[in-house]
């Protein structure tokens, strides 16, 4: 039996123009809240990201940070071969280690129980990956704040019943707390820290 190990799938057809567009739809996402923008995407990808997580990580992740990961991608073979060798991010051991958290609705650990950051340095905080793909049921909410004009509807299949408590009290912290990419197949969608959300139906506030 062979012991080889397989040739990570390729990144992208171009690295350069590749990771600056997603780059771009990931500040736009920062910049306004909810709003869904298109991701460039490798040709090939891990099956366990899929292609528009795989283009997050070969933007976002290099070998000065750390990433954790939880859910099915956490122990697959293939993928911890594609991320060494196109990003050469560490895995950190614990979630709260981690500059970048990337799990599905299943796997997401409390945003409390992730790096922080400092009053001083808020930006050593946890980004918070969310593996969207392919979610079912609804829960509509609400956001306001900085980047939105009024307020905008969200769906939110990801969302749990803690989640709304959660977000409330990682907002009260701000300028530490926990922004959230929501990456599906080809899109990207972000909630900054800074953005408040209510649930549609009861309008309460978090």
């Amino acid at each position: 039996m062979s012991t080889t190990t397989p040739i990570p799938a390729p990144g992208f057809d171009d690295p350069t123009r590749g990771a600056q567009r997603v780059f771009r739809a990931v500040l736009d996402a920062l910049a306004h809240p909810g709003r869904r923008y298109p991701l460039a995407v490798p040709p090939e990808a891990p099956g366990a990201f899929g292609p528009g997580l795989a283009a997050v990580a070969l933007t976002l992740f290099d070998e000065e940070c750390s990433v954790w990961i939880a859910g099915p991608a956490a122990d697959d073979p293939e993928l911890a071969a594609w991320l060494a060798f196109h990003t050469g991010v560490a895995r950190a051991a614990q979630p709260a280690e981690a500059d970048f958290v990337v799990v599905t609705r299943a796997s997401r650990p409390a945003l409390a129980d992730l790096a922080q950051g400092t009053d001083v340095d808020p930006h050593r905080s946890a980004t918070l990956v969310l593996d969207v793909r392919e979610l079912d049921g609804q829960l509509p909410l609400t956001a306001s704040g900085p980047g939105i004009d009024g307020s905008v509807d969200v769906d939110a299949p990801w969302a749990d019943a803690a989640f709304l408590e959660e977000w409330r009290q990682n907002g009260a912290r701000f300028p530490r707390g926990v922004d959230l990419l929501l990456v599906e197949r080809d899109h990207v969608a972000a909630l900054p820290r800074t953005t408040r959300l209510t649930a549609s139906d009861t309008a309460q506030e978090a």
